[in-house]
């Protein structure tokens, strides 16, 4: 077992990591991330450029116009000067995928090629979600069986222009009408009814277990390592309700952070260059059958920034291909800010009225798809199509260019504006300014506990800690000098006590620290090195000791009131003495 010193996450990591082979240092952290380079780990969320020594772009964890987000490869840690958030790989994949410190370091581990054994907790834990994926896949299977002995299910597909050979890319099914067709066979499985439940593929009711999906064209719903983790049903009837219904959300399935298609899709968006973002199943699956494989679309729900920087993954560029009718129009509009919203460049496909991919393939075939798609339109372009008000309109196309992030295609926005409703560019940006600063006022300035906390500290008290970060060959003179009390600032004090106690390696001084405090050392740590940090180093000490004498001469002069109202003579001469020697050395 790796030897860790205690703390909140070294003991979570001692509890589950068991390694097969010695690592080089004392701690299973340093071992993974000895092997792992973090500005490639981000480079696959965050678009990165060269600054200096360090990388730099937008940060993921709040929507910025201009990148305050930085990485440093030599020291193996990201801040963000914007939002104050900071760490490690570790921190990044936990805060960026929402996961447990224990799963990122799984999924860390992974990729740097270190065995681990889990703890029967963790084991139990991680064994649900497992559990559930294996689950998934017998569901899968049931509902391709019944499509293989359903005639009803064959001649829909068929009838809605499926090929065979799509039905089996995208592993389509059936379930059937029976009530509890699938709970049966998941119990025959050895399958508790409490774990299909969670799965969201039975509910109870006054009659007993019953299927959630029953009499429905079946899509299984993978995630990017092709792991089912949720189904969509589509209604064979049409008297039945709801047309489309979706997995609950459950362990394994967040619906606003999973792409239909994008299994399949990925490295076909990477080659195109772009993604087609549609509505539905079947405009995916037809887009995919006529050759245009980038093609995904959300699950029932409109997209999110969480969608946009799934695709930032794999291109900058989507174009949205939605249904020509006023739904359609409406949730082309959403989408384009949100995507926007989240750095991306986004253009529009609009197809005409009644049409959707789908339909549109079918009677018109690739290569009219094609030409369309040679010309889609900017998202300006796209306002200034649909036949309302010109104000209304421009108003519209303003409350979405306002998110982009980028200033330079922010402005080429704000100019095809200007030409297209034949306003004068000044007036325009005059009423963007109006919607930001409207914007701006309703927005909350920062999260609670994401704010820069060097700037909240007082500037001595910064200095001695990025002395002490820094410049580890002057902690000896620091420790003797500077006591905990004589620290005002809670996070810099945690830090110190750390440091006193004798967590000088940067690295396991950064395994120790709660978030405020890894928030703090990753700021500092970016910092430029002092010109002079002996003189910097005196001035703060000389700092503290004249805090810590008024600090004595206020007790002192509390103490002389008291000695007064009690006419304490004795007391009252002796406290007198002893201000009088403070003073003196304050004279010093």
């Amino acid at each position: 077992m790796a030897v860790i010193p205690a703390g909140p996450e070294s003991f979570l990591i001692n509890t589950i990591f068991e390694y097969k082979i010695m690592p080089p240092y004392n701690s299973a952290l340093e071992d993974i991330k000895s092997r792992l380079d973090i500005v490639d780990i981000v480079s696959e969320y965050v678009a990165l450029k060269k600054a200096g020594q360090n990388y730099k772009g937008l940060c993921p964890f709040h929507t910025e116009k201009t990148p305050s987000f930085m990485v440093s490869p030599s020291k193996q840690i990201f801040h963000c000067f914007g939002c104050g958030s900071g760490g490690d790989i570790f921190t990044f994949l936990t805060r960026h995928e929402n996961l447990s410190f224990n799963e990122a370091a799984i999924i860390l581990a992974k990729k740097a090629g270190v065995t681990l054994k889990k703890s029967p907790h963790d084991a139990a834990r991680a064994g649900e979600k497992e559990t559930l994926i294996n689950l998934n896949k017998d569901a899968l299977a049931c509902f391709q069986k019944s499509h293989s002995h359903s005639p009803e299910a064959a001649s829909y597909l068929k009838k809605r222009g499926i090929s065979v050979e799509m039905q089996k890319s995208f592993s389509i099914g059936y379930a059937p009408g029976r009530k509890d067709a699938l709970f049966s066979f998941l119990k025959g499985k050895g399958y508790t009814a409490e774990l299909i439940k969670k799965a969201g593929l039975v509910h109870y009711g006054s009659s007993g277990n019953y299927d959630t999906f029953r009499h429905r064209i079946m899509f299984p719903i993978f995630d990017l390592r092709g792991e089912v983790i949720a189904f969509g049903g589509r209604v064979l009837s049409q008297h039945d309700e709801p047309k489309y219904l979706n997995s609950p959300e459950t362990p394994v399935f967040n619906k606003g952070r999973v792409l239909y298609g994008l299994n399949l899709a990925k490295e076909f968006i990477k080659k195109s260059g772009h993604a087609i973002f549609t509505e539905g199943y079947f405009d995916v699956i037809a887009a995919h059958m006529y050759g245009l494989s980038s093609a995904v679309a959300p699950l029932g729900t409109a997209l999110t920034q969480e969608h946009g920087k799934l695709i930032k993954r794999f291109t900058e560029d989507a174009i949205l291909v939605f249904d020509g009718d006023e739904a359609g129009v409406r949730a082309a509009k959403s989408a384009a800010g949100i995507l926007l919203e989240s750095g991306l460049n986004v253009k529009v496909l609009p197809l005409p009225r009644g049409e959707d991919p789908d339909s549109f393939l079918r009677k018109n075939g690739k290569e009219a798809f094609n030409a369309l798609l040679e010309n889609p339109v900017s998202v300006v372009e796209f306002f200034l199509m649909q036949k309302a008000d010109k104000h209304l309109t421009a108003n519209e196309a303003l409350e979405v260019i306002s998110k982009v992030p980028d200033s330079i295609r922010q402005g080429h926005y704000i100019k095809l504006l200007s030409e297209g409703i034949g306003i004068n560019e000044m007036f325009v940006r005059e009423e963007l300014k109006k919607i930001k600063a409207s914007q701006l006022k309703g927005a909350h300035r920062q999260a609670p506990g994401m704010k820069p906390l060097a700037k909240q500290g007082p500037s001595h008290e910064v200095y001695l800690l990025r002395l002490l970060l820094n410049y580890p060959e002057k902690a000896e003179r620091i420790f003797e000098s500077v006591l905990m009390e004589d620290l005002e600032h809670p996070v810099i004090r945690s830090v110190f006590k750390r440091m006193k106690e004798g967590m000088m390696d940067y690295d396991v001084l950064f395994s120790e620290c709660l978030d405020d405090e890894k928030n703090l050392i990753t700021e500092l740590s970016f910092r430029a090195d002092f010109d002079d940090a002996e003189k910097a180093l005196g001035d703060c000490l000389n700092r503290f000791k004249k805090e810590r004498r008024q600090r004595l001469l206020n007790e002192i002069q509390d103490k002389v009131k008291k000695a007064e109202s009690k006419k304490d003579a004795r007391l009252l001469r002796a406290l007198q003495i002893e201000q009088q020697k403070l003073l003196g050395l304050k004279g010093h």
